[in-house]
């Protein structure tokens, strides 16, 4: 159990309260939750997985392969395998191993795993030349961090679509990111459940939510959601404000702030209604930025080498092992705040 707050006396009362009721033990500060280690530094704090990634590679036999620079080839399109699948069994528990990372720590591989767990249920050695290529990737960026400043304090996202990038069925892919304290808090790579006819359609499902299948969500819902949250957490004392929804298509946002939806398309008129409330009420405002400075653009098709690592560098995440130099933020909110983590674990899952 993770306990964390700004009023170290409320922390301890939580403490007390709890090992009164269950039989749970102290350990102090957390080091390392689920897999995940957490390091603190004179600029913030960093949250990396680089033990977990070190034996994920050893799992599969791939501690000694050659580091590459990117997760994805841009120019490989992927297609569902119409043969045998190739170790099936093998490629689902490497899937599932890089999912863990992916959500956890590394949006940067988000696109990449997305993508090859389409193809889970018949694998090929194309996809499989592929997710060793991630393998590689995470081999070279092993010691990448998600890195948190404190600045800024303000919640802003980005969200992006890259028009039919699914060859087999048309559909295309949407991408968005949240950042809060100069990191990464949330992020997606998903592929649309509606056939969209243009580029601006595309990038417009991105920042709506898609109720047409259960309950997947894009980035205008997820902003909605996190702006919710934060006003449940006493680190903001005054009203916040709207959330800055970042948006590489200006014909979308024309779309977006337009009173009325003259399409004929109807899954699309829900969204422009969705998308207009959240407007309205002020929960997002969306803001045009450039394609090079979209910082979703790597959650949505494979990039190049300089342009994967501006974007990582974009969310947050930054090698640990430079120690204060790779920190280029100067304002330390957490530090400010007083904000520590304690953790407490029962006896018998810590032998």
């Amino acid at each position: 159990m993770l306990i964390f707050g700004t009023d170290q006396d409320q922390v301890d009362t939580t403490k007390e309260f709890l090992s009164s009721k269950f039989d749970m033990k102290d350990t102090g500060e957390a080091d390392v939750i689920l897999g995940i280690k957490i390091i603190r530094g004179e600029h913030g704090i960093t949250i990396s997985q680089s033990h977990y990634i070190e034996k994920m590679l050893n799992k599969f036999n791939l501690k000694d392969c050659s580091p590459i620079g990117t997760p994805m080839d841009p120019t490989i399109k992927l297609m569902p395998n119409k043969g045998v699948p190739v170790n099936q069994l093998e490629y689902s528990r490497a899937i599932g191993s890089l999912m863990y990372a992916m959500l956890s720590t590394r949006p940067d591989i988000a696109f990449a795993v997305g993508k090859l767990s389409r193809y889970t249920h018949n694998p090929g050695l194309i996809h499989w030349q592929t997710i060793n290529r991630v393998f590689k990737y995470l081999k070279g960026t092993m010691d990448y961090g998600l890195t948190y400043s404190g600045f800024t304090s303000v919640l802003e996202g980005y969200s992006d679509a890259s028009w039919i990038t699914n060859k087999e069925d048309h559909s295309s892919t949407s991408g968005w990111v949240f950042l809060l304290g100069g990191g990464a808090i949330c992020w997606a790579s998903k592929k649309q459940t509606c056939i969209t006819v243009s580029t601006m359609e595309s990038e417009f499902v991105a920042l709506a939510a898609c109720h047409l299948i259960g309950t997947n969500t894009a980035a205008g819902k997820e902003a909605e959601w996190l702006r919710n949250l934060i006003y449940e957490i006493p680190l903001w004392h005054k009203q916040i404000s709207s959330i800055s929804i970042r948006c590489d298509s200006q014909a979308t946002l024309a779309k977006a702030y337009s009173k009325v939806y003259n399409g004929k398309s109807r899954h699309l008129g829900v969204r422009h209604s969705m998308i207009r409330d959240l407007i309205t009420n002020g929960v997002i405002s969306i803001v045009f930025v450039k394609t090079q400075h979209n910082l979703a653009d790597h959650l949505t098709k494979g990039l190049n080498r300089d342009l994967v690592k501006s974007s990582a560098i974009g969310v947050g995440l930054k090698c640990k092992t430079k120690g204060a130099t790779y920190m280029s933020m100067k304002f330390s909110r957490f530090k400010k705040l007083g904000l520590g983590f304690d953790m407490l674990m029962k006896d018998k899952d810590i032998g």
